[in-house]
């Protein structure tokens, strides 16, 4: 599926979820957002998972690119905990999310998380790249916008927004962009 060239808001922005509550749910591979301007609304771009899964499933192969983000409650939100209800029983996820890429994403969020990327313990999240991230925090609270990074392997490149890779910062040589690789990472930043 490919989703391109659309202006959201007021919304919930562009979410896949919640995988993994049903055991008869298939494989969810191939999607593609990009060009894609979300304004006001609650969140922008994500993926849900329950952690308590019922199903063994992939999500892969996604690519969210050329995403303007203005006045956005959550702008990334990668969250393999999902549970909307405090009496969920706690399980074993089995719901692997793996092959994401997530280029030129940049503008204002309203939450100073303005990344969040909640993996698995159990199933950590394969293959994330973050390419030229540049969201601002523009609320209520002060201080700049922040990230939280739970069980991820992946790989960042360009301008990072919040800084959310120490280790990862962008260190130029001439015209060249630097781009480091991650292993497994467990850290909130801010």
């Amino acid at each position: 599926m490919d989703i391109s060239n659309v202006n959201c808001g007021p919304g919930h922005g562009i979410s896949v979820g919640s995988l993994g509550k049903n055991k008869e749910e298939k494989n969810v591979n191939g999607l593609i957002v990009r060009d894609i301007v979300f304004n006001g609304t609650s969140d922008g771009i994500g993926i849900k998972t329950w952690e308590s899964s019922a199903s063994k499933i992939l999500v892969s192969n996604f690519v969210y690119e050329n995403i303007q983000m203005i006045n956005v409650g959550n702008p990334i939100n990668m969250d393999q905990k999902y549970c909307p209800h405090p009496t969920c029983e706690k399980k074993t996820a089995h719901v692997q999310i793996q092959d994401l890429k997530l280029k030129n994403i940049y503008g204002t969020s309203t939450n100073k998380v303005a990344v969040n990327l909640q993996c698995s313990k159990s199933f950590p999240c394969k293959k994330v790249e973050l390419i030229d991230i540049n969201l601002e925090h523009k609320g209520v609270e002060a201080g700049p916008s922040t990230a939280v990074c739970e069980n991820v392997d992946g790989s960042a490149c360009g301008k990072m927004v919040p800084s959310a890779l120490p280790e990862l910062i962008q260190r130029p040589m001439g015209t060249m962009t630097l781009c480091y690789n991650t292993f497994i990472f467990s850290y909130v930043f801010v």
